[in-house]
């Protein structure tokens, strides 16, 4: 059980990473590690949104950081979106670029808005080259501001195709170990998980990269990354559903889709309940859900009695929404986690550069 890199979470930072090692060091052992098959983070219970952002979601990261960093990450989305996609292929993914739209339910809040249509569009053009990002148009009734580069993906495909792609490549994906310690000694660290009832089990290992996101606190107090559950609820097929593509409110907050031609998938509203969703504890919060559901009646028009399944997943937030990569060069180890709620579009990127810093 001894390897050259040893990766400590397999959702798509992990498989990202691994992936990129195996890129790096074709000669190298490694392995990837996990608690679970599949893993029960973000990754495998996330809405399946390929974004970059809302209009309403630069406003507000804005008090945070200087418009320019958020920018930055924006771009950083886009960037990592096209990585995944070219790595995994659009067929496998059932990437679909249906576009995307923020909604408003009031005129001032869409007026509001829409005052930085302008300034968002310069921004991204200087970075990518493209025009049109963003433009003010109405959908079923609503204003709305269109963002015609977003697309949708199945996310469990995407992690199947991600895990199936390290496998091939020699990496030994060990589910079911649940790392509870990690000791430097000398010039090898050693982690020790366990294994449900066949118990503890030693790897041994010269670099480590830890990408286990909202648990992270669980192994190390100084990494800035807090939990976050977010509710999901998908509806059984409905008869000319109205919504196609992608659809953004509340700042991103409130989001949902279709689902193929006649399904609805709604999710968020967990800033109806921060306190309540900074939980590591998988769960439906009864506040949210009831809101939701408001929500689909309300908002989207659609009879909430057709809600069929319903999930949580745990992402993990960082103060300023920026993703950590740190190194830790004393123990050759590399923490890249804090995906804050845009994990499908900045994981891949995110596991790469853990990966170059060996």
């Amino acid at each position: 059980n001894s390897y050259d890199f040893v990766v400590v979470g397999a959702g798509f930072t992990g498989l990202s990473a691994a992936y990129h090692l195996a890129k790096i060091h074709p000669s190298a052992k490694i392995a990837l590690l996990d608690r679970y098959l599949p893993p029960l983070g973000a990754s495998t219970r996330n809405a399946g949104f390929a974004c970059i952002g809302t209009v309403g979601e630069f406003i507000a990261d804005s008090h945070l950081e200087q418009r320019e960093r958020v920018w930055d990450r924006m771009y950083e989305r886009w960037q990592g979106l096209s990585l995944l996609r070219s790595i995994l292929g659009d067929q496998v993914i059932e990437y679909e670029p249906l576009g995307g739209h923020e909604l408003f339910t009031e005129q001032d809040e869409f007026e509001r808005v829409s005052a930085y249509l302008d300034s968002c569009n310069t921004a991204l053009k200087k970075r990518t080259g493209l025009d049109h990002w963003y433009k003010p148009t109405k959908v079923n009734g609503y204003n709305a501001i269109q963002m015609p580069r977003e697309g949708q993906l199945q996310p469990a495909k995407a992690w199947a195709r991600f895990a199936q792609l390290c496998e091939q490549m020699g990496i030994h994906l060990a589910w079911g170990r649940c790392l509870v310690d990690i000791t430097k000694k000398m010039d090898r660290i050693k982690l020790t998980a366990e294994n449900g009832r066949k118990g503890a089990h030693q790897f041994h290992s010269s670099s480590v990269i830890l990408t286990t996101n909202a648990f992270s606190a669980l192994l190390d107090d100084d990494v800035s990354v807090s939990p976050g559950r977010g509710l999901v609820l998908l509806t059984k097929a409905i008869d000319s559903q109205p919504w196609q593509g992608t659809f953004h409110a509340d700042h991103g907050y409130i989001y949902f889709r279709n689902v193929g031609p006649d399904r609805l998938l709604l999710g968020g509203a967990r800033h109806m309940d921060i306190s309540g969703e900074t939980t590591t504890q998988f769960g439906i919060n009864k506040e949210i859900k009831a809101f939701l559901l408001r929500y689909m009646k309300e908002v989207i028009g659609i009879d909430p009695g057709v809600v069929e399944y319903e999930w949580s997943g745990i992402m993990g937030f960082t103060p300023d929404k920026n993703p950590v990569i740190r190194a830790d060069t004393s123990r050759n180890m590399v923490w890249a986690v804090g995906l804050s709620g845009m994990g499908v579009a900045l994981s891949t990127k995110l596991g790469r550069q853990a990966a170059e810093f060996f």
